[in-house]
Formats: C-alpha cells, sequence, structure tokens
C-alpha cells in the first residue's frame, strides 16, 4: 500500500473510531509499527491528528487551514459519492462557480464534456477542467494561496462580479445549525460570502462530518443555501433546524 493511500486510510479510521493504537492499525494495515509511526508523524506535521502514547488522537480541525492534499485524504468516498450526485444539479448553457474545496474538486473530475461556462478559483479545479473541450474555464485571479492552491481578494471579486452567475458549488468547514456556514480563513470566507449573494443558487457539497462544526469565520446563513448534498442525513435536531430555516437536504444515492 501507497504512503498516500495508507495516510488516507488512517484518517478515514480516524474519523470514525476517535482514535488509533499503533500495534491494531499496523496488523490490520500489513505493515510495520515503525512505519505506522512514520505515518502518524507525517500526519501530525500536516495538522491532520495529534500523536498519543501508543497511537493517535483527532484533533480540533475545524479551525485549522488544511493543505489541499492532506484535505483530499479526509473523507474521500463520501466526497466521490457527493460529486456524483451533485451531476444532476448541472445543466448545459449555464454558467457556474466552482469553489476551492476538494468535494466540488471531485465534481470537476466527473463533469461531462458539455457547454457550460464554469468560473473558479482553484488551480487544481481549471486545469481538470481544461481537459473538457466544450466547458469553458474562467480562471479567477488574485492572491494565490499555497494552502489550497486558489486565488482570493480584489482581482477575485472583481471577476465574480462581471459575470452573471447561475449556480455556485461550494463547501465549507463547518455547518452550524444556528449561525451558518464558516471557513478556516478570512480570504476564503470573504469569498464565498461574495458568490453566495452573486449566484442564482448555491449547492452546498459537504459530508456529514462537517455537521455541528463552526469554523474560525461564518460566510454564509443556512437559508442562504438552496440545496445539501451530503452523504447522510445529519442528527435529527440540526436535521430538523437546517428544514426550518429553509435549507433543503439531499443524501446521495450509492447506487449512482
Amino acid at each position: 500500500m501507497l504512503a498516500l493511500e495508507r495516510h488516507r486510510t488512517l484518517l478515514q479510521h480516524l474519523n470514525s473510531n476517535g482514535s488509533l493504537r499503533t500495534t491494531e492499525i499496523a496488523k490490520e494495515l500489513g505493515v510495520t509499527e515503525e512505519t505506522v509511526r512514520r505515518d502518524f508523524e507525517k500526519l501530525e506535521q500536516a495538522g491532520a491528528l495529534k500523536r498519543s502514547h501508543g497511537g493517535a488522537m483527532p484533533i480540533d480541525s475545524s479551525r485549522l487551514d488544511f493543505t489541499r492534499r492532506v484535505r483530499a485524504e479526509q473523507n474521500a468516498t463520501a466526497k466521490a459519492l457527493i460529486a456524483k450526485a451533485a451531476l444532476a444539479h448541472i445543466q448545459p448553457g449555464k454558467t457556474l462557480y466552482f469553489d476551492a474545496s476538494t468535494t466540488v474538486h471531485e465534481l470537476a473530475i466527473r463533469m461531462p464534456d458539455q457547454p457550460v461556462t464554469i468560473l473558479t478559483n482553484a488551480l487544481q479545479t481549471a486545469l481538470v477542467l481544461s481537459e473538457k473541450p466544450s466547458v469553458r474555464v474562467v480562471v479567477l485571479g488574485g492572491n494565490l494561496s499555497s494552502t489550497s492552491l486558489s486565488c482570493t481578494g480584489w482581482g477575485t471579486d472583481i471577476g465574480l462580479e462581471t459575470h452573471r452567475i447561475d449556480a455556485a458549488f461550494i463547501s465549507c468547514r463547518g455547518i452550524d445549525p444556528e449561525k451558518g456556514l464558516s471557513e478556516a480563513t478570512e480570504e476564503q470566507c470573504r469569498t464565498k460570502n461574495r458568490i453566495v449573494k452573486l449566484a442564482g443558487e448555491v449547492f452546498l457539497l459537504a459530508d456529514k462530518s462537517k455537521t455541528g462544526l463552526a469554523s474560525s469565520y461564518f460566510f454564509a446563513h443556512n437559508s442562504d443555501v438552496n440545496l445539501w448534498i451530503t452523504d447522510s442525513l445529519p442528527d435529527s435536531h440540526i436535521y430538523t433546524s437546517l428544514l426550518s430555516q429553509g435549507m433543503r437536504v439531499e443524501v446521495a444515492d450509492e447506487n449512482l
């Protein structure tokens, strides 16, 4: 198993179980305990977990600005499922916005080659879309973040304001049942706040693990979201609160 695959598996187990024991996970993965310890060290350096005596523990990650690579490894299966479901909400001839999240990047990968215009501030997403000849890609400039490989700031705002945007596909770091959607950095928060105000419809692509969390900066109310596409329903009290605020929720079908 490659290191990247091990890291993804470790984070998935951590999200599911709440903690990891070095001896147990080494046996399950078929690797040495020293290999697992090195993996823990690298993931801790990336801010994805906290090493403990004999294993690893989760951290309060909602406020951390993870690198794009680390974010891509988190809940990868759920992100792919959500992205497939989101395809049904893309219509030819429309102008769309794709944010810099790894879940929306999965949507870009699965996009059929059809005549749409897509604005994005995410470099990796733009590169993926550029391979589809019928898709017109507009790359929004601005200040480049080495962490997210995306642009924010005045240049991004100007690009958003010069287009009529039919629908925006975004994600977030947290979905608070009362206060709304949040992000880890002020720059990403500002850009998402702007697109939520400009887009005709807002589609939130986020897995269940984001519910009940609040990151550092709030950028939208729950009522600003037209449809939240997720991998499974949140706890009943959160679900009821979101529905009362006008947010529709769609659970992605595993059979798609």
